[in-house]
């Protein structure tokens, strides 16, 4: 985790790190679905182990909602809705894997399999999206004259009011 953290703030990449713990379970997921019924137990163990050992990125989630909430309003209010959808994950991700799909929860491995790959789309739209969105700023801030960028850095108000939005704020991704 620390690792993968650090590694995020040096590229100053969070989508592709976010990726990494997703692209991780995936195929451990698919082997573990792949094992025949009986059998292969240190094979299922080793793959268990593994998907539990996946990369944790929820810290740099919650660092990436930071940086992109400008003001401590927003930052409070997307942090704390973050938090109640991981919440909400953790209670329905309890019902995946169900007694009547023991022992070897095929059905619940499948399900998460699909989690997974949604997350992947997921984190890859949200990358593209905030590229995007950077890229339409930056075309109307190479717009502006020099003078026009000067009064629009100076206006206090305004840059509070609009927080985010600002052509001059940048989304990390």
């Amino acid at each position: 985790m620390l690792v993968l953290a650090k590694s995020s703030e040096h590229f100053n990449e969070r989508a592709i790190h976010c990726f990494v713990g997703e692209f991780w379970s995936l195929p451990l997921l698919a082997a573990l679905l792949g094992l025949p019924a009986h059998g292969h137990a240190w094979g299922r163990f080793t793959l268990t182990t593994m998907i539990s050992g996946y990369p944790y990125f929820h810290p740099i989630v919650g660092a990436w909602i930071s940086e992109n909430s400008f003001s401590v309003k927003k930052r409070a209010l997307t942090a704390a809705t973050y938090n109640v959808i991981v919440q909400i994950g953790s209670v329905i991700g309890s019902q995946i894997y169900r007694q009547d799909d023991s022992p070897y929860y095929y059905r619940g491995n499948k399900v998460c399999i699909s989690i997974c790959a949604f997350a992947l789309i997921v984190l890859v739209a949200q990358r593209q999206w905030l590229a995007l969105m950077n890229k339409r700023k930056e075309r109307q801030w190479d717009r502006m004259p020099v003078e026009e960028r000067t009064v629009y850095q100076a206006d206090v108000q305004a840059r509070e009011k609009d927080g985010n939005a600002r052509l001059e704020f940048r989304f990390k991704y």
